[in-house]
Order: structure tokens, then sequence, then C-alpha cells
């Protein structure tokens, strides 16, 4: 199609234009006053038939409006019901109103129709279900992969032989990489989910105290971050499998791992001397990430110094350690969708709450080499982002930005700070 253009051609060539439109039939009406000698023309293509006036030209009759056709003032319009098309002719105050148009609301010059308000749908009574019909579960029925996949059955062999030989303690390491090669699997995962050795025995792989002596063996951080990696994958996206750890979380936490009770574990990621593993403080944040999708996790998390944790990794990479910048990157991503962020489905009101200690304070404590206490959370955020300024992709402003907000809303109307005997703020 021709691009639309606007034409000033001589009134005789638009008569003939008119002629050619409307034939050779004499109009009735008087003739219109006459236009200026040119007349400026709308073509949307490249037919004079088709052309018309840029500034409609009304008449004594109705005659459509054309979307880009300016109005002069004062002319009768209406809206044509039958065609939905704007109408103009030329306004006469005294003119008897059209009879089919009598009755009809009119508004600013244009004949509206309200249609007939339409009876209201009767209420249907919600319909009572049978008496043994099941439960409604909104996360569907997880089925078993189909058998048609011919390797489906030695698949299903495989993965039922490595949760026995897990539970055994025999041939840890094939087991744990076949069970991690398939725990992304909804089905598969629930299946680790449901049993509670299993669980019990991936939770003390990942959790080990192993992991907090000074020097843990290869075996030990290798079969740490299978495990975590495990875990993880059973509880990204697969709320029927995070339902059943939350069930099995009281006998967790009253278990214990070579003698050492797994609630003092497993939110721990810093050893007390030394620096951990940065692959495996990846792998184990990303697992309790997933963990804490649930509320009742997510409680225990928070009640146990679980952000003072978070908060000693990422301090970690501001100490200029490259390692560790991965591991804070998932630390941070951690706060965010757990806590901070609404479109990611955190749980907001939670995190952060209560007052912060001064930045007098909180840089004492850093100049002093002191382990950073989450009291000086907010400090610590604003640290790691003047030490990213220039990159602003980075994840310290996006946090920053996310805990003081979050803290001004859930502080809201402001607490006392706690201070000791002698009326100084202590942490």
């Amino acid at each position: 199609m021709a691009r639309t253009r606007l034409k000033m051609l001589p009134l005789s060539l638009l008569g003939l234009i008119g002629l050619m439109v409307l034939g050779t039939t004499a109009s009735e009406e008087p003739p219109s006053p006459s236009p200026s000698t040119e007349v400026e023309l709308i073509c949307h293509t490249s037919d004079p038939a088709e052309c018309y006036p840029k500034i409609f030209q009304p008449t004594h009759e109705f005659q459509i409006v054309h979307p880009d056709q300016d109005l002069p003032l004062g002319l009768h319009v209406r809206l044509n019901i039958n065609t939905g098309q704007k109408e103009a002719k030329i306004n006469i105050p005294d003119e008897e109103v059209d009879p089919s148009l009598a009755g009809l609301p009119v508004d600013s010059s244009i004949v509206t129709v309200d249609t007939p308000d339409s009876e209201p749908e009767p209420v249907q009574k919600p319909r009572k279900l049978p008496k043994h019909a099941p439960k409604y579960d909104p996360d569907g029925k997880i089925k078993e992969p189909p058998k048609s996949n011919p390797h489906a059955g030695n698949d299903a062999a495989a993965f039922f032989e490595s949760l026995s030989y897990l539970k055994k303690g025999l041939d840890i390491d094939s087991a744990l990489e076949s069970l991690s090669d398939v725990s992304h699997d909804i089905y598969y995962g629930l299946k680790i989910a449901e049993d509670y050795d299993t669980i019990a025995n991936l939770f003390c792989l990942a959790n080990t105290p192993a992991l907090f002596a000074s020097a843990p063996s290869t075996e030990t951080l290798s079969r740490a971050r299978v495990a975590a990696l495990t875990l993880s994958s059973v509880t990204q996206n697969n709320p029927k499998a995070l339902a059943e750890i939350e069930t099995h979380w009281p006998k967790l936490l009253a278990s214990s791992c070579s003698d050492e009770p797994l609630s003092t574990l497993i939110w721990r990621l810093i050893p007390s001397s030394g620096h951990p593993d940065p692959a495996v403080s990846k792998a184990r944040i990303s697992s309790i990430s997933g963990l804490l999708k649930s509320s009742t996790i997510r409680s225990d998390f928070l009640s146990n110094n679980g952000m003072e944790q978070i908060l000693q990794i990422l301090n970690l990479q501001d100490q200029k350690n490259g390692d560790y910048e991965p591991a804070a990157r998932k630390a941070a991503i951690l706060v965010l969708d757990n806590f901070l962020d609404g479109d990611m489905g955190a749980s907001l009101g939670e995190w952060p709450v209560g007052t912060q200690q001064t930045d007098a304070v909180c840089q004492g404590r850093h100049k002093e080499g002191k382990e950073p206490v989450e009291r000086c959370w907010d400090w610590h955020a604003k640290l790691w982002a003047k030490g990213n300024k220039k990159d602003k992709e980075h994840w310290s402003h996006e946090l920053l930005k996310k805990v003081t907000e979050q803290r001004r809303v859930n502080n809201k109307g402001g607490k006392k700070k706690t201070t000791n005997r002698n009326g100084k703020e202590e942490l």
C-alpha cells in the first residue's frame, strides 16, 4: 500500500473526483458553500478516487468522518450504531430529531446507546463433592517416569539400588553421584525426600563436623559438595519434596552426625579457625536457600543466627578474596530471594528487624578483625557497595537497596536500642 500523503489539488480536479465517486445522480440538496480554490487531500493509495479532504467538508446529509480527518466546529456529529462509524453534517439547531433516533441519549453531540442491563445470572450453589473424593492437591499428582522409555527400568533400578547403598554406607561416592544425577527430577526428588534415612545421611554428609577441622580431606570436601547439591536439587521447584523434609525436620534436628548434634552443624558455614572451602560453601548455601522456602525451617534458621553465618560468608569476599565471590553471590541471592524480594517469592516482614549498631561501633569491630555480627549487617552492606561502586551490576548494590528499604518497612514506628547497665549500646 502506498504511503499516506497530503495533496493540494485544484477545485476542478476535486469536482471531477466527486463525479467519479457519486456518478451522475443529481443531488436534491442545495449546493454547499464554496470551499477555497485549493483543498488539501489525504490519499492512502495511488487511486485519486480514494482521496478525501483533510478538513471534513460538511453538507446537509450525514457523511462518514474518516479517523484522520479534522472536523470544523459546530457540526452535528453522531455515531452510526449500525456501522460503528462516525458521521457528521451541517448543524441546524431547530431541526427535528430523526424519528429513528428518538429517545436515545445524546452526549457531546454524539449519540450514545445504552444497552439494556442483562439479567443477572442465577447464582449456582457449589456442588457437593462425593463422599470419598480425594483431597484437592494444588501441586498435582507426581507420576513415575513412563515405562515406554527403554532405559526407564534401568534408571529406576539404579536409583533404588543407590538409595539402599547410601543408607547402608556402601559405595558412598557412587551412590551420591547416582542420586545427584536424578535428584532434579520431581519424581525421584520426592522419593529421596520421603526416605528419612537417605535425607539424614545427605544432611550429615553435607554438614559433617570434619568440614570444620583445620584441614578437611579431599574425600570429605567432595562428598559434602555433592550431598549439598543433591539436597538443593531435591527442594528446587518441588514443594512436595520440601514438605516431606519439613515433616522430618524435628527428628533431623534431634539427630547427630559423628556425635555432634545436627542442629549445631546445619547452619554453620564458617569454621572456628581458617576459611571454608569456597566450592563447598557455595553448594551448602544453595541447599540452605532451597530449604528456606519452608516457613518452619526458615524460622529455625533465623532463630539460630543463620543470617549471621551468611553475613560472614559475604564478608570473606570483602577481604578481596576472589575465590569466595561465587559463594558470596549465592549468599546474596539467598537473602534477596527469601527475605527481601517479593517478586522472587520472598517472605517479607521476617527479616531484617530490630536496630543496628552505629557505624562507629561496626567500623571499630571491623578494624579490630572481629567477626561480623548481625547488628552490623547494614554497615557491612554499605561497605560492600562502596567497594564495588565502579561495577554498577554487582550484587552488593541491589542487596544494600533492598536491605535498607525492607528494614525501614519492618521497623516502622521504631524500636528502642538495647543498652547495658552503663547506658552504652552493646551487641
